[in-house]
């Protein structure tokens, strides 16, 4: 197992271990890799990662330059 070492704002983490109920910052950490995991073999598939509220309008494009990369990478 890969052991890493960040630094990151304290408030933003408070937030997102607020915001998840999650109050481990490994399981917070985990859990965030394993998102944008997903995410890279979604786009490396060719599909589009989109957001809608609830009733499914609404539609907005996940754009993040990490994704575009993986996406070339492919």
């Amino acid at each position: 197992m890969a052991e890493i070492r960040l630094t990151v704002d304290e408030k933003f983490m408070e937030d997102l271990k607020k915001d998840t109920g999650i109050d481990k910052t490994a399981q917070l950490a985990n859990d965030a890799f394993t998102l944008m995991k997903w995410a890279i073999g979604e786009v490396k598939k060719g599909r589009v990662l989109i957001s809608t509220d609830e009733n499914g309008g609404d539609a907005r494009k996940i754009v993040m330059p990490i994704l575009e990369k993986s996406k070339l990478l492919g």
